[in-house]
């Protein structure tokens, strides 16, 4: 006997692993068939977990299904098969599309309405797969049982386990800006070995594998990840790769993470021929228990090239910015060898959409791969992250021309400079669950953290109408948004005519560094959220770049030194400067100490990850690169061409509110990239010069 309707939709929802609510009886369903519509009080509203499951239900049932996610609710607009509005408690109304044929038709519309098209839309569709739906023909994972060690014919020729060479005691970790967040770079350890990656033209990008076994260390094999995946031989992994020859290759690896006995890389793929061409953020797992055999487990990608990413336990979250070229305009998302496209529910427009740019999130399970991975797509650009273990918040420069501009389109001519933030739950699958937009722009994800349940977002005001060669009229801000994104609090237009260079909050309390010729400090009270004040100021010659907090009353500053060069009239960067601030009277704080390292870089002026921090010591070690190109002559009003460059590396301390250099250790390599430590040995990565491209790792030691 045929079931009837109600029953069909009760077996369903028994059936798909979303628990109906109570009140939705046989006499509910039955009204609302008949087109009596009964509105829910707050507390009857259904809530649908966000593990991936995709309901298949006839049509009369999917016109009762109200789904709600945290902070989301969806109201049909009208006949079935129509977009859904989904509002936001920021005031963005999303649009979530019902079928994939109709996020095809609102590309088309956003094309039309540009008069233009992409200059690959002339591609056939011979890639249309599934009555319309489009995926990509991925090539094949190597088999579980190969071996990526295997495949250089590099492997040392003991094994690493039980080794007496290995050092005991601590090894360094990634810098993190939340603890209980894992952030991926291009170089990480355990303890025993150290993976670096090395993207090299002509050769195939890898991740290195050194031990860590002091003044012994050696390489032990080299990842070809590239490789792996194609299935290639011992003898084609050594060789050169002519990537003309290959449809699909690893780009590059962007950075990798170590979870327990799993080597994550985190790669940008690109798949490209005279048809077509496609970007793809790639994901591939290996076991590493037994470096002699690393086993390639499972890859995942998902349409578009590589922002950013975050783990939280064995849970990888990554984000990408997809553009879909020519007839390629579904994101997919999933297993390496069989991507499916993103379900139609799964992705949102705003409701004034000019932007073919899709941001892409996905959650990846990297302990359990098989489990479906879950993915979310939005209409709109993506510049950076700030992710704690419950939120995410995403956050694009709308630079204020229409073709710039996010998630929110309909942005005037004014040019006015805004950011703006979606945030997103993870506590329960992936959410889009508030929206708003904030004057200015955001410098890093550091201007961003969440207290209290407030959002804490520090911007620079770019005011280009007013800009003219002798400078602009910049000034900056900080707002404090509630768990809705709804703002509560500001402080507004200090530092005018410099912009944020770094921002670091502790608590209540805020730290921002300006600059334009001097280096001033802010200290920003923030115990009422309502009404946040500038307690102090001071002020020193140079920028910091990052903050970070030594104790409760010390804050160091990491950044460039400048100078005003007599060969012109500007301020000009000079070198590396680390500053100490007394922070203990929040209403005067002080310069205790400062350092400068003329004519020195470091990769910890742009990446805070290239700083380490050992809590046992209580000190740190950065790369310190010297490099000096020649002097301006004054005599002769020209200037002289003197190179001299070298590498190394620098480790101090905060001892007795001073700066403390413990050791500096100057090299014949052109240039440190990383450093990290292990037990009593300090480890950096660099490159001999640019002509061999061949990362090496040597060490010192640890004093």
């Amino acid at each position: 006997m045929m079931k009837n309707d109600l029953d069909f939709i009760r077996d369903k929802i028994e059936n798909s692993g979303v628990n109906a609510p109570a009140d939705m009886d046989e006499k509910y369903a039955a009204d609302t068939l008949e087109g009596v519509y009964p509105k829910l009080s707050a507390a009857q509203e259904p809530k649908r977990k966000h593990k991936g499951w995709k309901i298949a239900i006839s049509a009369t049932a999917a016109a009762l299904v109200l789904t709600l996610t945290t902070g989301i609710i969806l109201h049909s607009t009208g006949v079935f098969g129509s977009t859904r509005s989904v509002d936001l408690p920021g005031g963005l109304s999303l649009r979530q599309f019902s079928s994939h044929e109709q996020v095809k038709k609102e590309i088309a519309g956003i094309r039309k309405k540009q008069n233009t098209d992409s200059f690959l839309g002339y591609f056939t569709d011979d890639y249309r797969l599934d009555g319309g739906d489009y995926a990509i023909e991925e090539y094949a994972a190597a088999d579980s049982n190969s071996s990526a060690g295997s495949s250089t014919g590099s492997m040392g020729s003991g094994s690493a386990t039980g080794s007496s060479g290995f050092a005991d005691g601590s090894f360094s970790e990634t810098y993190k800006q939340v603890e209980g967040v894992d952030e991926a770079d291009i170089i990480k350890t355990d303890g025993r070995y150290i993976y670096c990656v090395q993207n090299s033209y002509p050769s195939e990008s890898r991740i290195k594998v050194f031990s860590a076994e002091g003044e012994n260390s050696r390489k032990v094999t080299d990842i070809r990840v590239f490789s792996d995946l194609k299935g290639a031989t011992a003898d084609e992994a050594d060789a050169d790769f002519d990537y003309d020859a290959y449809y699909y290759k690893v780009q590059s690896i962007e950075e990798i993470y170590l979870r327990g006995d799993r080597l994550i890389a985190v790669c940008d793929d690109t798949a490209n021929s005279e048809e077509d061409y496609v970007t793809l953020t790639r994901v591939v797992v290996y076991d590493i228990s037994d470096i002699e055999h690393i086993t390639l487990l499972d890859s995942m990608v998902q349409s578009g090239g590589y922002r950013s990413s975050r783990m939280i336990g064995d849970r990888l979250y990554t984000v990408s910015s997809y553009y879909p070229y020519g007839d390629r305009i579904i994101p997919v998302c999933g297993s390496g060898a069989n991507p499916e496209s993103v379900p139609a529910d799964c992705i949102y427009s705003p409701p004034e959409n000019n932007s073919e740019d899709f941001l892409v999130i996905s959650a990846y399970d990297t302990l359990d791969y098989t489990e479906q991975t879950e993915s979310k797509a939005i209409l709109g650009a993506v510049d950076d992250l700030y992710c704690n273990e419950d939120h995410m918040y995403i956050y694009t420069t709308d630079w204020g021309y229409s073709y710039y501009s996010g998630w929110d389109y309909g942005a005037d001519e004014s040019h006015e400079i805004n950011s703006r933030i979606l945030k997103v739950d993870l506590t329960d699958g992936i959410a889009f669950t508030a929206y708003t937009e904030v004057e200015g722009q955001i410098d890093d994800q550091y201007a961003l953290d969440e207290y209290n349940g407030n959002l804490r977002v520090a911007t620079t005001t770019y005011d280009y109408a007013a800009y003219d060669y002798a400078g602009g009229e910049d000034t900056n801000n900080l707002f404090v948004l509630d768990e809705n994104l709804n703002q509560i609090g500001s402080v507004t237009g200090f530092a005018e005519g410099e912009s944020i260079k770094a921002v670091r909050y502790l608590g209540d309390t805020a730290y921002v560094i300006t600059y334009e010729q001097t280096d001033p400090l802010f200290v920003i009270d923030l115990s009422e959220p309502t009404a946040p004040a500038i307690l102090g100021e001071v002020k020193i010659s140079g920028f910091s770049t990052m903050l970070v907090p030594v104790d409760d009353n010390t804050m160091l500053g990491i950044g460039y030194h400048t100078e005003n060069e007599d060969y012109t009239t500007m301020e000009v960067q000079e070198g590396l400067k680390l500053a100490l601030f007394d922070v203990s009277d929040k209403a005067n704080p002080q310069v205790l100490d400062s350092i400068s390292y003329v004519n020195c870089s470091s990769a910890v002026q742009y990446n805070p990850k290239a700083l380490v921090y050992n809590p046992e010591r209580s000190d740190y070690v950065i790369p310190l690169n010297y490099a000096d190109w020649g002097h301006y002559d004054s005599a002769t009003g020209e200037y002289v061409y003197d190179e001299e460059y070298y590498g190394g590396m620098l480790n101090f301390k905060v001892q007795d509110g001073k700066l403390t250099e413990i050791d500096r250790v100057s090299t014949d390599y052109f240039e440190v990239e990383r450093c990290v430590y292990v037990g009593d040995y300090i480890y950096m990565t660099y490159y001999d010069d640019y002509s061999e491209y061949d990362l090496q790792l040597d060490c010192v030691p640890y004093h």
